[in-house]
Order: C-alpha cells, then structure tokens, then sequence
C-alpha cells in the first residue's frame, strides 16, 4: 500500500490538509483525556468510572531518562498533572503532532485530496486512530504486560526524539532545497540525505517504533518495526525510487551511486 501514491502532483487541496490538521489537534487531547488520573476533571474515567482500566498503569516514579535532565521532566509532569510514565506517553502524540503538522501546513506541496488512497480521509483515520491505540494500550495493559517495563521505557524518550528530529530535518532540508529555483532538475544528497536516500521515512520509522516500545512493550515495538520495515521496504520506497528514476533519470543514478543506503545504515 503507498500512502503517497500523488509524487508529482502539485497544487489545491486545502480542504484535505484541513481536514487532516483539525483531527489531529484532538488526537492530544484524547490522549490527556485517557492518560490523566482520575482525580482529573479532564479525565475520561472520572466521567465515566465503568471503562476505567482494572490496574492503574505504572506511574514510574523516580523513572530517569537518559540525556534528558530531570529537572526538565518534572516540570513537566508537574504542568501537565500526570505521572512519569504517563508523562512520557502523552510527549509521545503531542511531538509528532507538530511534526505533521509542519508537514501538511508548510512543507506539502503534493496534492492531498480528501478520497482515495493516500487521501486525506484515508491517512487522518489510518495515522491517527494508531496514535490513539498505542494510549489505550499503554493505558489498559501496561500494568499486566510482561514485554513492558519502566527499565525499557526510560530509554525510548531519547531514541523518539531522534527519530522525530531526523525526520523535521530531513522534510525542513528538502523544502528549503526544492524552495531554491537554482535546484531545478537536481536532487538533494547532502546532509541527512547523504546519509540514506530517505531520510524522512528512516526518521519516521524510528520514533514510531520507539513509541510503540514505550506504549506496548518490546513485543508492540517489534510489530510495528515488522509493519513499517514491510511498507517500506515492499512498497513506499520501490514506488519512490522508481519514480525518481523516471523523473531524474541520470541525476538520480548518480544519486544512487553517491548514497548507497536506501533506507537503513549498513543494512538496506
């Protein structure tokens, strides 16, 4: 399945990329809603105690997390009213949220209609229903999950900041690049594309998996490491590459040449 079948489609489609930016400014709040304690007026379960989980999630009280001062943790827990752990979940829709957000409001210049595949109600019920499932389950099974532990989730805050980060980079380069008339006809192959020749999906890939670990436990993350490395590897990337051969012809052979890694370091 390709979920950007409109490579080379310039133009319109506001409604698209509205309808898209409306649904996920509440995938956050849904996420608080299901995440805060039930001493919480925004607390779903407070509203409605029958669909209260049976064991509270772990909180992960004194949780460290590596590269990240706990100063700056506990601000934020304390601003937020969560626990430590819930703490880490909600960090995890709230961030990639401004990540496409930038992405359909700034740096999409493809078509986004609303049908089809690839479309904007396609891709907003898809992208965001998965955010909110890994706060159910984290909410719901964590505390009975033997593939979860604070142990493995102290450590995924850090890799999913460097999956979002990489992947800003990546989409923020390419549209300053494509931005600059000089650069017609050329493809971009420096920085984070000189490192792999898609960067973007590399960085997306990343902090998915990272935050399906913190959600889900190990055995969530390797799912969805299984699903993103089959849609990528099967499907979105021969589709991109295939494209970027017709449209570039010998540019992008000398691309290929230059960054020999589609997608993964060493590996692919």
């Amino acid at each position: 399945m390709d979920f950007f079948p409109f490579r080379g489609q310039y133009g319109g489609d506001y409604a698209g990329r509205l309808l898209f930016l409306s649904v996920r400014s509440l995938v956050p709040v849904i996420s608080y809603t299901l995440l805060a304690t039930t001493s919480s007026r925004w607390s779903i379960f407070s509203r409605f105690p029958i669909l209260a989980p049976a064991r509270l999630p772990p909180t992960g009280d004194g949780l460290q997390i590596p590269l990240l001062p706990d100063g700056i943790l506990t601000v934020l827990q304390s601003s937020l009213g969560l626990p430590r752990t819930s703490t880490i979940i909600f960090l995890g829709t709230l961030l990639p949220s401004f990540s496409f957000a930038l992405y359909n409001a700034l740096w999409r210049r493809e078509r986004f209609p609303m049908t089809g595949q690839g479309g904007s109600i396609h891709v907003t019920t898809m992208v965001n229903f998965v955010d909110i499932l890994h706060t159910l389950i984290f909410v719901y099974s964590a505390a009975c999950n033997p593939t979860w532990s604070g142990d493995l989730v102290r450590w995924t805050p850090s890799v999913l900041l460097l999956g979002i980060v990489l992947h800003v980079v990546a989409d923020h380069s390419k549209y300053l690049f494509r931005g600059d008339r000089r650069n017609d006809g050329r493809v971009l192959s420096s920085g984070v594309w000189g490192l792999v020749r898609h960067p973007n999906y590399l960085g997306f890939t990343i902090w998915r998996v990272a935050f399906a670990t913190a959600a889900g436990g190990w055995a969530f993350g390797a799912m969805m490491l299984a699903g993103f490395a089959y849609l990528f590897v099967d499907t979105a990337v021969p589709i991109c590459e295939e494209y970027m051969a017709k449209k570039y012809g010998i540019e992008w052979r000398k691309v290929t040449e230059k960054v020999r890694w589609r997608m993964f370091p060493g590996v692919w």
